[in-house]
């Protein structure tokens, strides 16, 4: 029983280590894509902006929500494609014995497919490992940093405590709350913000620093400032911001990434001001309040992860913002539903055009494979691969007869004593499977492009079961139902 379970461990490892090894390769194929496609996102957001810029913010507000949506979802759904295209390839190339009639049925029946276009790029196993360990080193930092963030603001939440309001701010925060129709807000006072700010989702709580309870602003300020954190609550800001920073570690590496969490939390804050801005009387005096309010603020500490005022420094935008007119005309609309089909349009053509990364292959998954393997026929050797390990990849030569016969059983037998030597242009493994293309043409001899794909398959220590690999083209023969058996002579 012991050597049974370890003989089981034993086979357990190089599908574990393949496990590993198509992980990392399908991670790698994402960060090699969203360095490109997070690019043109970003440039398709700026232009989109750029139309959206007499809308309310809000709208811009969405349009750079779709931005991080796309930087997270175009990247995956190429990983997705290629990895569904490889999985057919492969399923197409193992030979079976009896059509699959439904399978025929249904691909005659849907005739209309979506392929990713990739074109094959090639690194050294070193640049990927290197590629793999900053892309980890930086996501660990990201998701650290977030959970200090969080971590701050629950400090800051639990120094908050309760404080009685003067009676012009609580008639202001009552005012504003059913306007919005907001329940019941908790109010807590803080000494650690300098600005008022808001946090929490179940129950979210509106932090004022003590300035606010001592009659130090007039009171088109603090209207101003409680509709504006209002405005957040109403809206679920907090929520959302938080959902926003988990969706983007996965890009965290890119700087455009980066940049559209910046313009997500400016046109939050427009979007809050043009909101509040409906409170008052006229754009003007609440413009007018903000910049009362920044002067008094700017010396602050900031509010780390809780929505404060003035948190993302664009208060010259925001003040322009607030005085624009806003356009809500049918060419405004017409602009917008462009914008819409823009993005949709753009989302599906950038995941359609990728980079696809060769299935390299580990030192230690073909070591297995080297050496020379013949398969013999009534006695007589008629295929020979000599396959040499050196630099991490497998090369080498196959001498093997110019023609071949079928056998009614679908066996590929010599027809003829002529051998010719060939050379392998591509071996890559996959478990106890090697997939090595092997050129037409003789060594010496470039009449042709064509590539023949033999699969080896180990059974044992120094046997191994090869067939050829289906093709696509015309000419192609009946599908190899009997393997050829090979046996190692030599390393």
């Amino acid at each position: 029983m012991p050597k049974c379970r370890n003989s089981s461990r034993a086979r357990s490892r190089p599908t574990r280590r393949n496990s590993i090894a198509q992980t990392s390769q399908l991670v790698a194929t994402f960060i090699l894509n969203a360095i490109w496609q997070i690019t043109a996102i970003t440039a398709l957001a700026l232009l989109c902006t750029k139309l959206l810029h007499r809308a309310p913010s809000r709208f811009s507000h969405g349009v750079w929500i779709a931005a991080l949506g796309a930087c997270l979802l175009i990247p995956t759904a190429t990983v997705v494609l290629q990895h569904r295209e490889a999985t057919g390839r492969a399923s197409d190339a193992t030979p079976t014995r009896q059509p699959d009639r439904a399978k025929e049925a249904s691909a005659r029946a849907t005739p209309v497919s979506f392929h990713s276009l990739s074109r094959a790029v090639s690194f050294s196993p070193r640049i990927l490992n290197a590629l793999l360990l900053v892309y980890g080193i930086v996501l660990l930092f990201h998701v650290a940093r977030l959970a200090w963030f969080g971590y701050q603001t629950r400090g800051v939440c639990q120094l908050a405590y309760p404080r009685p309001l003067p009676p012009a701010l609580s008639r202001i925060v009552e005012h504003c709350a059913r306007s919005f129709s907001l329940p019941c807000v908790s109010v807590l006072c803080t000494a650690d913000l300098s600005g008022p700010a808001t946090l929490g989702f179940g129950r979210p709580l509106l932090l004022l620093p003590e300035t606010f309870f001592l009659d130090a602003f007039p009171e088109d300020d603090l209207f101003s400032a409680i509709a504006h954190e209002l405005a957040h609550i109403l809206r679920r800001d907090f929520l959302f911001n938080l959902l926003y920073q988990i969706a983007s570690l996965p890009v965290c590496f890119h700087p455009c990434a980066a940049l559209i969490l910046s313009r997500i939390a400016q046109t939050r804050e427009l979007a809050c001001d043009e909101i509040a801005a409906r409170m008052l009387p006229t754009t003007k005096r609440y413009a007018t309040s903000v910049l009362h309010m920044a002067q008094s603020m700017f010396t602050g500490a900031r509010s780390n992860y809780a929505l404060g005022l003035f948190d993302t420094n664009t208060l010259e935008e925001r003040i322009m913002n607030i005085l624009k007119n806003n356009d809500t005309s049918k060419k405004t609309r017409a602009v917008r539903l462009i914008t819409v089909c823009l993005i949709g349009a753009a989302s599906i053509g950038l995941s359609a055009f990728s980079l696809r990364l060769n299935n390299a292959s580990r030192s230690e998954d073909l070591a297995p494979f080297a050496g020379t393997w013949e398969a013999k026929y009534k006695g007589a050797t008629f295929f020979t691969v000599h396959l040499t390990l050196a630099n991490g990849s497998l090369g080498g030569t196959c001498v093997l007869g110019e023609r071949w016969a079928v056998t009614d059983d679908g066996e590929f037998i010599p027809d003829g004593s002529e051998l010719s030597t060939h050379k392998i242009l591509e071996a890559t493994a996959s478990g106890k499977k090697l997939l090595i293309k092997i050129s037409e043409n003789k060594i010496g001899d470039e009449t042709s492009s064509e590539v023949v794909p033999v699969e080896l398959t180990l059974t044992g220590g120094d046997q191994a079961e090869g067939r050829v690999v289906a093709r696509s083209n015309s000419d192609t023969p009946p599908p190899q139902k009997k393997p050829w058996h090979f046996q190692r002579i030599g390393q």
